[in-house]
């Protein structure tokens, strides 16, 4: 029997008006939207949620076990085709226990407005229950473009079907079918195997035994996909770790004690205090703590005449009524990812219980050829031509140290990965390396400086010191000097931290910088210094010294067979975007956002022996990426005059058309290829949207009307993409009974109506190896891991990550061909073995936001605690 064509299994579903339910309207009035815009402006960090919609939704959502949306409106008035604020849920709210609620939490929030109650402009007179398939908005082309909260909602009707239906194996039919559970989160559309618990023991029968446990839960919501009209409902599976203490807790779950759900609740801890507000201290003088309900959880319920939700003094990990959930701060005895075989299996199950199959992509004919992949370190022979690709005429290492330790680990690497031998005058271990040369590789050079004072904590000059040691001044424009800094972290913050200060600081003279914590070292000298070995690696891809692995990935080569390979020079540009909220800080004022945007350059021949020279703009200019990251981490992060809407997008637009209109293209190039990610670009580019149509405005306009040939790729990944579940052979395999598998090397298509969607899927370290242990999750779920000899539930079982490419503008490429140019970027990385989510130059971008000394100051949560949920699966 001929094997028939290999496709792409996915999570999936397009949505049918029977599978989006009905919702339930509950009309607020415009004096409900002046009193709520007055609670706005009186509500503070205090009260435990970011926004007091956050709160509201948790306190309405437990008190009536139904899944809540709140949509208020900023206008007095509204028209016909304007928005409504409302009370959405997923069924009929009693209206005596509604405004019970709503009285409470005022009174607990807002005590001083006791004679204005909310509960009094409900209108619950005119409630309304319609399909929310007649809710969704669209524009000409019949694309979804409201209201915001319809992705919220779309799953609602979807988990309690699912709920209904338990889950079966039918690869071991002798395992016990698995329950869910619907959680009332923040988000509101949760299944959890609430009953069917991970664990793990150890030191079983001894005094220190010691179990850790975990839940498996299905998240879903509802999403767009570019070029298909219809909405799609998007599942993934994940594992959340409980934890056996209330250190670093802010979220637990727990049994709803009035209806057959579970709540995921927001918690804070508070010290105890005494009748006159003292705080109280223990026998040792320390504070006492009590951990309580964000938002005041427990006294709704009570006032409601509910029965009361608790929580007890100790999360000692008992898994009867509350599980505290696990922040991935230290060790856990379970590891995370469900595993790709529940991820399969779970994707059966809801196609079979929903009566509807997945979103299937086909392979395309565009490959990523396996032998075009290269690894380790670049050749020591490599290096001299990389710095010269980078732009520099030479380069100087150094090595700020504080404990001898450090020298000899980096000596100890530098042998590993380049074979250089190490002196013997300095192979004694009581060598004092201070002012001490190595060369590297010819125009590389390797010096070593005691400054204990430069990254050390406190808030001392350090610019001073950096000005008064001869190894960190720049004597000759082409000689790049970046620096390895040796420091100290135990894990927790620390006051004064000296690595942002040093990064600020090296940054302001055009010096970049990499750290090495020096307590991280392999206990013994054999063993493969993976700090050390990263530590390098970073400062050659900041510094833009690139090998030809980009270049081999991409262009033809005798030894590898390549469809559509690179045939003439191109640059390609990574746009990076993010909205930086500063975190709120007890004693701090109120810090207003900033948007953040990076552009990195990479400059392609099709010569596959020729690295690509790479730029970054900064200051208004192009510089070699080793001087546009120093200035980006000496300056301040992002602009406040840049946003997501209105003249503050408008400003990010004008700033990246600058940029682009400034680029200078090598001689005989006359292509260029953007690479924006979905979120990143989202409301800046509305064209970059799911709605091929729409007309606003593309990045590259002035180079398009120079006559540079333009083209714009946007990738989407994370829960922005689709969850790959199996790749199979239609008509060969049995997706029921079937085991998971991938196929990295290939890159698949689904063809919507009005666009094509690529899909890339990348193997895990774990996928690819050959442990035994590690591809169990391939096999089994993990509670079938107990009849294994051996027990790999403390093993993360992630499989594969997931990007999504389209092509918005292809300029003169071939789509696919395009999509496999950027696709094999993203396969190879430019300094690792393994694999990066975004494209070269769009990952360089992203990583050198990542490394502004205040990136610590984002917040990226929304108030609620962030688990221990991972991308990969």
């Amino acid at each position: 029997m001929a094997a028939g064509p290999t496709r792409l299994y996915t999570a999936d579903f397009p949505l049918s008006p029977e599978l989006m339910g009905q919702v339930w309207f509950y009309p607020l009035t415009p004096e409900f939207e002046d009193l709520w815009e007055v609670c706005e402006r009186q509500w503070g960090p205090d009260e435990g949620f970011r926004t007091p919609h956050g709160a509201l939704r948790v306190a309405l959502g437990t008190a009536t076990g139904r899944m809540i949306v709140f949509t208020i409106s900023r206008r007095r008035s509204t028209g016909p085709d304007e928005a409504q604020s409302l009370i959405v849920a997923d069924g009929p709210l009693d209206a005596k226990l509604t405004k019970r609620c709503f009285d409470t939490w005022q009174k607990l929030h807002f005590p001083n407005l006791k004679h204005q109650l909310l509960s009094e402009h409900i209108d619950f007179r005119n409630t309304a229950c319609r399909p929310l398939t007649d809710v969704l908005q669209r524009d000409d082309g019949g694309y979804i473009t409201g209201p915001w909260w319809w992705k919220d909602a779309a799953g609602w009707a979807a988990i309690q079907q699912l709920a209904a239906r338990p889950m079966t194996d039918q690869q071991h039919p002798d395992q016990p079918a698995t329950s869910f559970r619907v959680a009332l989160a923040h988000d509101a559309k949760r299944l959890v195997a609430w009953d069917y618990p991970y664990y793990r023991t150890i030191y079983q029968g001894r005094a220190n035994e010691r179990t850790g446990w975990a839940m498996a839960y299905v998240s879903v919501t509802g999403e767009t996909q570019r070029g298909l009209p219809d909405p799609i409902l998007r599942f993934d599976c994940h594992v959340t770790r409980v934890a056996d203490h209330w250190r670093n807790v802010k979220t637990v779950m727990l049994k709803h004690p009035q209806f057959d759900t579970l709540l995921r609740v927001p918690v804070r801890h508070l010290p105890h205090t005494g009748p006159d507000g003292e705080k109280i201290t223990d026998k040792d003088g320390r504070f006492t703590w009590k951990t309580t309900f964000r938002g005041h959880t427990a006294a709704i319920v009570q006032a409601c005449g509910l029965k009361p939700v608790t929580l007890p003094v100790n999360a000692d990990g008992a898994l009867d009524r509350v599980r505290a959930v696990f922040r991935n701060k230290g060790k856990h005895l379970v590891g995370k990812g469900v595993g790709a075989y529940f991820t399969l299996r779970m994707t059966t199950h809801i196609a079979e219980a929903l009566g509807v199959q997945p979103i299937i992509y086909d392979a395309s004919r565009h490959t990523i050829p396996g032998k075009s992949i290269t690894s380790g370190p670049i050749p020591r022979g490599k290096l001299p031509q990389a710095v010269e690709a980078a732009g520099w005429k030479s380069v100087r290492l150094v090595a700020v140290y504080s404990a001898d330790s450090t020298p000899h680990r980096i000596l100890r690497q530098l042998r590993a990965d380049y074979g250089i031998a190490t002196p013997a005058a300095l192979a004694d271990r009581a060598t004092a390396f201070d002012g001490q040369i190595v060369d590297v590789a010819p125009t590389i050079t390797l010096e070593f400086r005691k400054i204990p004072e430069l990254t050390m904590h406190g808030r001392h000059d350090r610019a001073a010191l950096i000005r008064s040691h001869s190894a960190l001044q720049v004597s000759d424009p082409d000689q790049l000097i970046a620096v390895i800094c040796e420091t100290t972290w135990d894990g927790k913050p620390v006051p004064h931290d000296g690595k942002p200060a040093t990064r600020k600081a090296l940054g302001a003279t055009r010096i970049v910088s990499q750290f090495l914590v020096k307590t991280d070292a392999p206990p013994r000298e054999e063993d493969t210094d993976f700090p050390t070995s990263a530590a390098l690696r970073h400062i050659f891809q900041d510094a833009g010294i690139i090998d030809d692995r980009l270049s081999r990935a991409i262009c033809a080569t005798p030894e590898v067979s390549m469809d559509a390979p690179l045939t003439e020079p191109v640059t390609v540009v990574g746009i990076h975007m993010r909205r930086h909220v500063y975190k709120r800080v007890r004693g701090q004022g109120y810090r207003s956002p900033k948007l953040v945007a990076c552009l990195v350059a990479m400059h392609f021949t099709p010569d596959a022996q020729t690295p690509p020279y790479t730029e970054m703009y900064q200051n208004g200019q192009w510089l070699r990426i080793a001087e546009g990251r120093a200035l980006f981490h000496s300056s301040e992060i992002g602009s406040e005059r840049w946003g997501r809407n209105g003249d503050g997008a408008r400003a990010v637009r004008d700033h990246i058309e600058t940029a682009l209109d400034n680029l200078v293209l090598p001689e005989g190039s006359n292509r260029v290829v953007l690479v924006l990610d979905k979120e990143g670009s989202r409301s800046i580019y509305p064209a970059l949207d799911d709605n091929p149509f729409r007309t606003a405005p593309h990045p590259g306009r002035g180079l398009a009307h120079d006559g540079i040939d333009v083209a714009t790729v946007r990738i989407a990944f994370g829960h922005h993409a689709a969850r790959p579940a199996t790749v199979y052979r239609d008509g060969v395999d049995n997706l029921t009974t079937m085991n998971p598998t991938y196929r990295r090397t290939l890159i698949f298509e689904k063809h919507h109506p009005h666009e094509t969607v690529w899909m890339l899927t990348q193997q895990s370290r774990q996928q690819a190896g050959n442990s035994p242990m590690l591809r169990e999750g391939n096999k089994r779920t993990r509670d079938d891991f107990s009849t294994l000899t051996y027990n790999p539930m403390n093993k993360d079982l992630h499989a594969t990550s997931r990007i999504e490419l389209t092509v918005p503008t292809p300029g003169s490429w071939r789509p696919g061909d395009l999509v496999a140019f950027i696709a094999r970027q993203c396969d190879q990385a430019v300094a690792w073995d393994h694999r990066t989510l975004r494209p070269a130059p769009l990952h360089l971008a992203y990583k050198t936001d990542q490394d502004h000394p205040d990136f610590r100051s984002h917040d990226p949560g929304d108030g609620e605690a962030q688990d221990d949920e991972d991308d990969l699966s």
